[in-house]
């Protein structure tokens, strides 16, 4: 399994550079955009899909065939990518955060509590956006599944817009998104969960 996370870790550093380069310009970018959470939200949306293209290399390398022959069971595979993906989000969770609470330090409106819900936020984009493309993916391969991909583009770029208006001081008045966003979050979660699990499901029956 350790030498799964490696090579994926590896494959990623080597063939999706680009993938890191734009979400560090993001990153850079939403400290003067700091109103826009879709430019907030991007870098963790496109980190979501780096597994997603590292599975695509496999199977353009007929990798997957490879695999076949090696001691590693098809949940290992299907839990490799899951993990390499959890490691890239929660460093760019992590960064995101930092460029966001430098953000609001720098207009002096940081706020304890502002923050914990936008960091709710991005944990919740970050579990949904990695849900939604590898079961599909590890089900009828990567071209079939890449519908599933704008999908979650679409999912993600309404709830920014929608969840924009939900962060104004008048709606957070009415609506109690400190009881409710940790609910949420907990939703997320076991969606990732559940995604993770149906991927080995769909993978195990697929035929190679």
């Amino acid at each position: 399994m350790k030498g799964l996370i490696i090579k994926d870790l590896y494959m990623a550093g080597k063939y999706c550079r680009t993938n890191f380069i734009i979400m560090l310009i993001f990153l850079a970018f939403s400290l003067w955009q700091r109103d826009s959470l879709f430019i907030a939200f991007y870098p963790i949306m496109l980190s979501a899909i780096i597994p997603t293209n590292l599975l695509a290399h496999d199977e353009r390398c007929l990798w997957l065939q490879y695999s076949e022959t090696l001691p590693y069971s098809r949940a290992q595979i299907v839990s490799g990518k899951y993990i390499v993906g959890l490691i890239i989000q929660t460093a760019f969770l992590i960064l995101t955060g930092i460029v966001h609470a430098a953000a609001m330090n720098i207009d002096g409106t940081f706020n304890l509590a502002s923050f914990g819900i936008f960091m709710m936020l991005l944990l919740t984009v970050s579990m949904i956006s990695s849900s939604i493309n590898l079961p599909f993916m590890f089900k009828s391969g990567v071209e079939k599944g890449r519908l599933a991909y704008y999908v979650m583009i679409g999912i993600v770029t309404g709830g920014s817009v929608m969840f924009s208006s939900l962060l104004t001081e008048e709606i957070q008045q009415k609506i109690d998104l400190y009881g409710s966003l940790p609910i949420v979050c907990l939703i997320s979660i076991a969606l990732f969960a559940l995604s993770w699990y149906l991927a080995i499901v769909f993978y195990k029956k697929r035929e190679l």
